[in-house]
């Protein structure tokens, strides 16, 4: 039944007038009244009271029964808040225990997947990959073979394990750690050939197998100048010489595309001749001068198949007469006096001649001393010697050929003797030219 609205206002009222009533009493010299006294004595009524409590609501039973109110008043302001409880509700703490409980449950799954995921790893052999895919094409020529491990592996056990074929010389080195490593060839890869790399089981540190492996890879071409060559296919080299007129032929390792080469002689480009197969050219050197001889070949030039000249190739040599006449290997130097007058000219055999000393004899009149490792079959004329000759022939420890000497050189030649070769028919003959 609900209560009536002046039962109502009673109710406020009086709770109301009570609060007031009991701040009065608080002030300094202030007496309760007797209304504040029954207040009072209802804020002190024990649990056994017979008094209302706050939250006992009236009967209404009968209507004619006088009003019997609460006198149990809250001690704050109507319009203050309740105070906040600390004590957690018991569902709470009862959903808070269950949430610690599986989240303890997930920590001891996870520990135990980790723990078995470990135990697996460390169960498993140690495996080894490498920088090339099996089957590999078109693979640089100076590529590295790198190997990877799973785990660390000796760097010897590995250099025993490995090995390539066709063969080639290289080293095995280790490039992070003692899990990766790497075989440099020696040279660069032989071109458009097929490798095969092979590395035999072994264990690792610790001691876990290592099945090894076996690979395949395809080296690409590179064109570039294989060399340069003279007739009958003798090498020319950075500082040989070659005889006037004599045609230099370039070889490649692939046939070339000619439009796309350039050769210069010097500052000039050189005309080509290409051989059918268009894996060589030849430079002809007719009418040239002698001297120094440069030839260049610049980038840009490609095979048939499009592969690029990845840089420049450069010769250093040069064009020079050279006597090929016959000659006879000597066991010792021959040196042999030579004049060098308007009259003695033209001599004979100073072309094969190893050194030659040029010196004033007498008169404004030079001589030479030439120096003999293979001799030819004809030197000369010859004259007598002088003194600085006996000082060649004792030092290059030699023997002296010589026609006729003077009293001065002969006196110091038995001071201090010199092997010596005079007038020998048989071995020397005179002309009257």
């Amino acid at each position: 039944m609900r209560m009536s609205c002046a039962s109502r206002t009673l109710r406020w009222s009086d709770s109301t007038r009570c609060k007031s009533h009991s701040r009065a009493a608080t002030r300094p010299g202030s007496t309760p009244s007797a209304c504040c006294a029954r207040c009072a004595t209802a804020r002190n009524a024990g649990p056994g009271s017979l008094l209302p409590s706050r939250t006992a609501r009236p009967k209404w039973d009968n209507p004619r029964a006088p009003l019997s109110l609460p006198t149990s008043l809250q001690e704050t302001e109507p319009w203050a808040g309740a105070a906040y409880s600390r004590k957690r509700p018991r569902r709470t703490r009862r959903i808070v225990g269950r949430a610690w409980i599986a989240l303890a449950a997930v920590v001891a799954v996870l520990l135990t997947a980790g723990g078995g995921v470990l135990a697996f790893e460390n169960a498993m052999p140690t495996s080894v990959g490498l920088n090339l895919t099996n089957g590999a094409k078109d693979v640089p020529t100076f590529t590295r073979v790198v190997f990877t491990f799973s785990r660390p592996v000796a760097i010897d056990v590995v250099a025993k394990a490995f090995s390539i074929a066709p063969a080639i010389d290289g080293d095995v080195q280790s490039i992070s750690g003692q899990t990766e490593y790497a075989f440099s060839p020696a040279k660069a890869l032989t071109d458009l050939t097929i490798y095969t790399v092979t590395l035999g089981p072994i264990t690792d540190l610790s001691h876990h197998r290592v099945s090894g492996g076996r690979w395949t890879f395809t080296t690409n071409i590179v064109p570039r100048v294989l060399s340069v060559t003279a007739p009958g296919g003798v090498a020319v080299d950075d500082g040989s010489e070659v005889d006037p007129g004599t045609p230099l032929t370039i070889n490649f390792n692939d046939a070339m595309e000619p439009t796309t080469v350039r050769v210069d002689v010097g500052t000039t480009q050189a005309n080509l001749t290409w051989a059918t197969d268009d894996r060589s050219a030849t430079i002809s050197t007719q009418g040239m001068p002698s001297g120094p001889l440069v030839l260049q070949m610049g980038s840009g030039g490609r095979d048939q198949t499009g592969h690029h000249v990845p840089g420049t190739f450069t010769l250093k040599t040069g064009i020079y007469y050279h006597d090929h006449e016959h000659t006879t290997a000597l066991k010792y130097p021959a040196l042999i006096q030579v004049p060098n007058d308007y009259y003695a000219r033209d001599q004979n055999g100073l072309q094969a001649a190893a050194v030659v000393f040029e010196y004033l004899a007498e008169g404004g009149i030079t001589r030479c001393t030439a120096i003999f490792q293979n001799a030819p079959d004809l030197i000369g004329p010859m004259r007598s010697s002088r003194f600085i000759s006996l000082k060649i022939a004792r030092h290059y420890k030699g023997l002296l050929f010589q026609s006729g000497e003077s009293q001065a050189t002969r006196s110091r030649a038995a001071a201090d003797p010199v092997p010596q070769f005079f007038d020998t028919i048989g071995y020397m003959y005179r002309s009257s030219a």
